[in-house]
C-alpha cells in the first residue's frame, strides 16, 4: 500500500515534481516506476502464473502495429527530437508493458477501499489547488510554486513564459500540471472511475468545475462527451422502440449535460471571448496538422519526432498511413475488445474505465497530449482496470490469476 500511495501521489496529485536531465524530465513517479519495476517483474515471473486472458492477448495484438512502426522509423531514419521521442516510446511501449503485463498479478494484493481513498483524495486535491491558482495569479500577478513538488526545479518561475496558458486576465487553469490542456486531458481520463468511487455531489461538482477553468475547447468538448457518451449508449440500446424513447434515470445525465453547456458559456466570461472561441476554423493552429498528413507515405519516411496534439492526423504525418491506422486501432481497441470479452460490461469500475478510454479517443482529435507527463501513465493505469477490475479480492484472482504458491496452497488443503 505504500507502493500504491507513493504512485498515486506523485503521479496524480504532483505528477511534474521533479528535476531535468538535459531536456527530458524525470519526475519522481516515472522514477519510481523505473526503479520499483525491475525487481516487480522477477517476482511476477517467478511468483506468478504465466497464462494470460485472451482479451489481454488481443491488446498486445492491437499494441504491436504501431511499436513495429516505431522501431521502423527510429531504424531506418533514426529520431529528431529526444525529448519527445523518448515520451512516445514510453508511452507506447514501457507503460503499456508495465501496467498490462507486470502490475496486473499484484492488484489481489491492495486494498481496493484504501486505493480508492487515496486516488479520490488526489484527483479531488489536483481539482482545489488548481481552482486556488486560477484566482490566485490574477490578484498576485504569479503563482504559488513549490520547486521539486508543483513544479519541475527547472521550470521554476517560468510558467508563464514556456506553458502557453495565457487567457487574457485569467490564465488556464493548470494545477499541479502546469499546462492546462495537459490538466484537463488526463483528469478526463481519470473522470468517470473518480465519479464512480466518489459519492460527495460537491467534491464531483469541484473537478467538473476546475476542468471548465482550463479555459480549453479540447477539455470543454470533452466534458459534454462525458455526459454524452451515457446518454448516447442507453439510446443505441433502445433502438427498437425509436422513435419513442425512454430516458428514465438518464434523465438526469439530460440535465447534467444541460448544465455542463451553460457553464461552458459562463467560462467564456473568463476567457475574454466570444462565442467565435468554440468555432474557431483553424481549430487553435492545429488545422496545419490535418493538411500536414494530406502528405504522408503509407510507411514512416522520416526520423520519429513524437507526436504533436492531434494524434489522429500526427500519427499520419510521422508514421504514414499505416501508423494513423495503427494508432487508431489502440485507440478504439477497448471497443472492439468487447466482441473478444463483454465481461467488462458486467463491472460498474471496469465500465467507468472504458468511458475514461473512449473520451481518451475522443480527445486525441483535438490534443491527445501523449508525450506529456502523465497522460499515458493515466491510459494505461485505466486500460489495467478495464481490463482487470478494481482491487477487491475473488473478482481480480479470477481474471488475472493467483500466485503460485497460494494455489498450491489451496490445492494440498
Amino acid at each position: 500500500m505504500l507502493f500504491v500511495w507513493f504512485l498515486t501521489v506523485f503521479l496524480v496529485l504532483f505528477p511534474k515534481g521533479g528535476i531535468k536531465l538535459g531536456v527530458l524530465p524525470l519526475t519522481w513517479g516515472y522514477m519510481f516506476m523505473a526503479v520499483t519495476t525491475p525487481p516487480l517483474l522477477v517476482v511476477r515471473l517467478l511468483s506468478f502464473d504465466l497464462r494470460f486472458p485472451v482479451r489481454l492477448w488481443a491488446v498486445v495484438a492491437a499494441l504491436i502495429p504501431i511499436q513495429l512502426l516505431c522501431i521502423y522509423a527510429m531504424v531506418f531514419y533514426g529520431f529528431q527530437n529526444l525529448a519527445f521521442a523518448s515520451s512516445t516510446l514510453t508511452g507506447l511501449f514501457f507503460l503499456p508493458w508495465i501496467f498490462l503485463l507486470i502490475y496486473p498479478p499484484f492488484l489481489q494484493y491492495i486494498d481496493g477501499e484504501r486505493f480508492a481513498r487515496y486516488f479520490r483524495f488526489c484527483v479531488l486535491g489536483a481539482a482545489i489547488w488548481g481552482i486556488f491558482l486560477f484566482f490566485y495569479h490574477p490578484l498576485m500577478g504569479r503563482y504559488v510554486e513549490i520547486p521539486y513538488l508543483t513544479v519541475n526545479v527547472d521550470d521554476y518561475g517560468q510558467l508563464e513564459e514556456t506553458k502557453h496558458i495565457a487567457r487574457g486576465l485569467f490564465f488556464k487553469l493548470i494545477s499541479t500540471y502546469n499546462n492546462g490542456n495537459l490538466y484537463g486531458v488526463a483528469t478526463l481520463i481519470l473522470l468517470p472511475l473518480y465519479n464512480h468511487f466518489e459519492k460527495a455531489r460537491w467534491r464531483r461538482w469541484t473537478v467538473k468545475i476546475a476542468l471548465l477553468l482550463t479555459l480549453s475547447r479540447t477539455v470543454w468538448a470533452g466534458l459534454v462527451a462525458a455526459e454524452l457518451i451515457p446518454v448516447a449508449a442507453l439510446l443505441l440500446r433502445q433502438y427498437e422502440t425509436f422513435p419513442r424513447v425512454y430516458l428514465g434515470r438518464a434523465s438526469k445525465r439530460v440535465v447534467t449535460l444541460v448544465g455542463t453547456i451553460v457553464l461552458i458559456f459562463s467560462a467564456l466570461l473568463f476567457n475574454s471571448s466570444k462565442l467565435s472561441f468554440l468555432f474557431d476554423s483553424q481549430l487553435g493552429g492545429r488545422s496545419s496538422m490535418f493538411l500536414a498528413s494530406t502528405h504522408s507515405t503509407l510507411l514512416p519516411s522520416k526520423a520519429l519526432f513524437g507526436f504533436q496534439e492531434v494524434l489522429y492526423a500526427s500519427a499520419a504525418s510521422e508514421l504514414g498511413y499505416a501508423g494513423f491506422v495503427a494508432l487508431t486501432l489502440v485507440l478504439l481497441g477497448p471497443i472492439l475488445l468487447l466482441f473478444v470479452d463483454a465481461s467488462a460490461l458486467e463491472s460498474p469500475a471496469r465500465r467507468a474505465a472504458l468511458k475514461g478510454l473512449v473520451l481518451y479517443a475522443v480527445l486525441a482529435a483535438s490534443d491527445g497530449a501523449l508525450n506529456f507527463i502523465p497522460t499515458m501513465a493515466f491510459y494505461w493505469f485505466v486500460y489495467m482496470i478495464y481490463l482487470f477490475g478494481w482491487p477487491s479480492g475473488e473478482t481480480v484472482r479470477a481474471t488475472v490469476g493467483r500466485s503460485r504458491d497460494l494455489a498450491l496452497a489451496e490445492a494440498a488443503h
